[in-house]
């Protein structure tokens, strides 16, 4: 949803009004990002721990050995649909089954909340994390990561993960009817279809599942339990009534109970409750009996008349405090006995809680420690219906007391839900304020959900949470409407707000409305008018508000030039984006701009201005060190460790990134490790090639795991993978995976990557002895090259590049290949640069120039009159340059041709070109 045009339908004035009353209020508290009880990452902030298992069995289970028994069976099958209505006994059979499962089955207890997809998967990799101890710390980051860009992808790589064990583990998805979003079905399917033989998926629900599983019918690999199967034989319900519910001398009205009930579980509990409260539920209960459905898709509505009829009996039964108890808790999807005494106003609440457990009136336990509670599903709905029916004036005030307490201890995002059900929306705006920061750090489905709830005059009427909601939807923005809406709140910032609130407020949402300018310019690869608000808003300072800082510089990519939105390796545009910014940035270096410089100092290394290129890197690496933060140190490093490469120091740069392993935390090491590995394999690929190519293809890669969009660093490891290929002579499998990391960087105009490709592609042929194909492979990175002024790129790949370059500038001279506007200054310019580049190996290019010089004997003179000659030059051009005449400079060049044995100047012009001369 859109949001609309800033003030288009509020009167100004009356706007104006409502954010100066609202500011005052804030004034405390905004500069505050302190939320009781939040402690850890988003993740650990959103997932309840609870859902992800069964509430424990309750005392009055009873077993019944042919639905139990029936565990070796689902363990057998790929799917198992457990499909009844409310009641049942689905979570009860669940239970059993889990306790036969001995420690490897994992569970996710689904609700009404479970509809955003991401959150899903996440609760699934939770509890899969349980039996499969490090699948969390081996998936999540990549998972998270690809999830976002193609989510079938993420699914393969949890489906591989999953399925290196061979441990057989039950996979409970409880309440599957909860789900309603038709993109969690189809990813539902997908995950069906794939499973690994080791994964056996139990689908519990009270509706069929919208999947289509005709083929694991057809298979013999689905198995499905229904109300029939799950309904109590007599014998059972004979059982359960003497022996669980101690009705000793009820034989005979059990009997008749199960055959009222049809074996329906709930009826025949409820049935059993009656009685024993006092009431002749034989004879007032037979009416509604009869009518029982014999059809499982009306056993719903049948249920709930039946249902409400028995529960009102046995709630009527109940003492004056009990009642008022199950009342006034019945608005929470869960409780403990504080919150119990918080909501009845009771301060014996928690014996009121172990009586119904004792009684086993529909009280279910979420812990193995009994502290939290939940009713059954059937029992909630009847008394919420009690609630508002009876005492509707009641729910709000009750859903704004259980919002108070769940705030007060450390569960924010119930307190919100409660807050917002109750309708209770100023409190709900200002927690959600509060909570911003720790929502945008993962949890967006849940930012919008609220949003979409929140009126948008209250919203607006909080300037932080105004600006919050404006980042939020920033990717839905279009570009000129995010600007109009800015300028117009800008201008109410600066003209209505000055003397209504402290300057300190002031000053913070100015920062926060040109942040807000520089993202939306990010977003849109407006990089000119990125670096004018950066620098704007080093002039008025960053906001201290750890919402804006996240958006602002974790960016997880150890390569900037390479991964930066909108400059995707076009060094003209990071030059535009990271150089104003970054001379500014080091004499007054802030951490909120520092990725800044390390990407300028990509920029220059790449242009061959390595000593610059060594300064901001220098400075980019001092920042890191201060702050710590990953986002900052990995690219800093591996900027540096590249620089020693270069520079002819490898072993200086493998401690470098040895360096930044040390000092990342241990999440962060997680995440990092195989980026960092990459980089040092790719530094050894230089120095000790056959060895670390064995090393590195020696680790067996699933190619399905390859997603259809990988990141910048991705594309790198899988780069230093086929470079190891190309090393070890395994030109076929380097050939087609080369072409489809090609096709990956031609699709997203990554620039780097397409010139690295057609480099590595000409070396792979001219080792194959096909040079003309070499020479075309390299026209290719030279068209690309020549406009962005790429020189390191080529240098990097030494001499089999040189000697690809000296051949084409042959060809061009023979007008065998078609300049494609390349210039050949450019591959001058190229040459020259391996000329001057430093070699690990023997001596230095230049000391090799020297040296062939030396052997050549060509005097100064006779030097400049050749560069004259390379360059096209006349004769009579050369002695114009010179002042002498053209007679002299043909001696010189009868000299020239004699030392280097040529027959012509073009022939002079190739052996120069060949020995690195010119």
């Amino acid at each position: 949803m859109l949001f609309p045009v800033y003030l288009e339908y509020l009167n100004v004035h009356t706007t104006i009004s409502i954010m100066c009353t609202s500011v005052r209020v804030q004034e405390d508290y905004m500069q505050q990002e302190q939320t009781a009880g939040f402690h850890g990452d988003w993740l650990q902030f959103m997932i309840l721990t609870n859902k992800l298992e069964l509430p424990p069995l309750p005392t009055d289970t009873m077993d019944r050995p042919r639905l139990s028994s029936q565990y070796n069976e689902v363990m057998n099958s790929k799917v198992t649909l457990l499909t009844a209505p409310a009641g049942s006994g689905k979570s009860t059979l669940l239970g059993n089954w889990l306790r036969s499962a001995a420690g490897y089955a994992a569970c996710v207890c689904l609700d009404e909340k479970d509809q955003d997809p991401l959150q899903f998967w996440l609760y699934i990799i939770h509890a899969l994390d349980r039996v499969r101890q490090g699948l969390c710390r081996e998936v999540l980051p990549q998972f998270l990561q690809r999830y976002a860009i193609e989510p079938r992808t993420a699914l393969i790589l949890l489906l591989n993960r999953v399925a290196r064990s061979d441990q057989h583990t039950m996979l409970i998805l409880d309440d599957y009817h909860a789900i309603t979003r038709p993109e969690i079905h189809l990813q539902m399917q997908d995950f069906i279809e794939n499973l690994p033989s080791s994964i056996h998926l139990v689908i519990s629900g009270r509706t069929y599942p919208p999947f289509k599983l005709e083929k694991l019918r057809l298979r013999g690999e689905l198995k499905q339990l229904t109300l029939q199967e799950l309904a109590f034989t007599t014998e059972e319900g004979i059982d359960f009534c003497q022996n669980v519910m101690r009705m000793e001398h009820a034989s005979r009205d059990a009997l008749g109970w199960v055959q009222q009930t049809e074996g329906w579980a709930a009826g025949l509990k409820l049935l059993a409750l009656s009685h024993t409260l006092g009431a002749d539920s034989a004879k007032s209960s037979m009416p509604i009996m009869s009518s029982f459905p014999h059809r499982a898709k009306d056993a719903e509505a049948g249920n709930r008349n039946i249902s409400d009829y028995l529960l009102e009996e046995v709630f009527q039964r109940q003492s004056p405090e009990m009642q008022r108890f199950l009342l006034r808790t019945a608005i929470t999807r869960r409780m403990n006995s504080r919150l119990g005494q918080v909501l009845s106003g009771l301060e014996e609440a928690p014996q009121l809680l172990r009586q119904l457990e004792k009684e086993h009136l529909f009280l279910i336990p979420l812990d193995r420690e009994g502290e939290w509670y939940r009713y059954h599903h059937l029992f909630s709905a009847f008394l919420k219906r009690e609630l508002a029916h009876n005492h509707s004036e009641l729910g709000n005030e009750l859903h704004g007391f259980a919002a108070l307490w769940y705030e007060q201890h450390g569960y924010p995002s119930e307190a919100l839900d409660h807050y917002i059900l109750g309708l209770h929306m100023e409190d709900a705006a200002r927690l959600l304020e509060e909570l911003f920061a720790h929502f945008i750090m993962g949890e967006w489905w849940t930012l919008r959900k609220y949003f979409d709830v929140l009126p948008l005059e209250m919203v607006k009427a909080r300037p932080k949470l105004y600006m919050s909601y404006l980042f939020l939807v920033a990717r839905e923005m279009p570009y000129g409407e995010m600007g109009k809406q800015l300028d117009e709140l800008e201008h109410v910032i600066r003209m209505h707000l000055q003397g209504q609130v402290a300057p300190a407020i002031i000053k913070y949402l100015l920062q926060v409305t040109c942040v807000m300018r520089a993202y939306m310019a990010y977003l849109n690869r407006d990089l000119e008018g990125l670096s004018s608000y950066l620098m704007s808003y080093m002039d008025q300072g960053y906001p201290d508000d750890i919402a804006f800082q996240y958006m602002d510089y974790d960016r997880r990519e150890s390569m900037r030039v390479r991964s930066f939105h909108g400059v995707h390796g076009y060094l003209r545009r990071a030059e535009v984006c990271f150089g104003a910014i970054t001379k500014r940035w080091y004499d007054e270096p802030a951490y909120v701009t520092s990725y800044y410089g390390s990407g300028y100092g990509e920029v220059l290394m790449e242009q061959d201005q390595l000593f610059e290129a060594v300064k901001y890197a220098d400075r980019a690496l001092e920042v890191a060190l201060q702050i710590k933060v990953a986002a900052l140190l990995v690219p800093a490093y591996v900027l540096k460790a590249r620089l020693e490469l270069h520079s002819g120091r490898p072993e200086e740069g493998i401690k470098l990134l040895q360096q930044a392993e040390s000092l990342l935390s241990e999440k962060d090491a997680e995440y990092w490790k195989t980026v960092l590995v990459a980089h040092r394999n790719r530094i050894w690929l230089e120095y000790h090639p056959v060895e670390t190519a064995t090393h590195i293809l020696a680790d067996p890669v699933d190619e399905q795991q390859m997603p259809v969009e990988m990141s910048c660093d991705q594309l790198f490891q899988w780069m230093v993978r086929i470079r190891a290929a190309v090393t070890l002579e395994q030109y076929d499998y380097a050939q087609e995976e080369l072409k489809r990391v090609r096709e990956q960087a031609e699709k997203r105009d990554l620039l780097t990557e397409q010139i690295e490709c057609a480099l590595l592609e000409s070396v792979m042929l001219q080792q194959q002895g096909y040079s003309d194909a070499g020479v075309v492979a390299l026209s290719r990175a030279l068209i690309l090259g020549e406009p962005e002024g790429y020189i390191r790129s080529f240098v990097a790949e030494g001499e089999p590049v040189k000697r690809l370059l000296q051949q084409y500038l042959v060809l061009r001279r023979a007008k065998a290949v078609s300049d494609d506007g390349v210039k050949t200054t450019y591959v001058k310019q190229l040459l020259s640069a391996f000329a001057q580049n430093k070699k690990v190996r023997g001596r230095s290019a230049p000391d090799e120039a020297k040296h062939e010089q030396k052997e050549v004997g060509l005097s100064p003179m006779e030097q400049k009159i050749f560069g004259h000659i390379a360059e096209g030059l006349t004769s009579k051009q050369i002695a114009a340059e010179f002042g002498i005449s053209p007679g002299t400079v043909n001696t010189h060049i009868r000299r020239v041709f004699a030392k280097l044995g040529a027959s012509s100047r073009a022939h002079a012009v190739q052996i120069a070109e060949q020995r690195g001369l010119l």
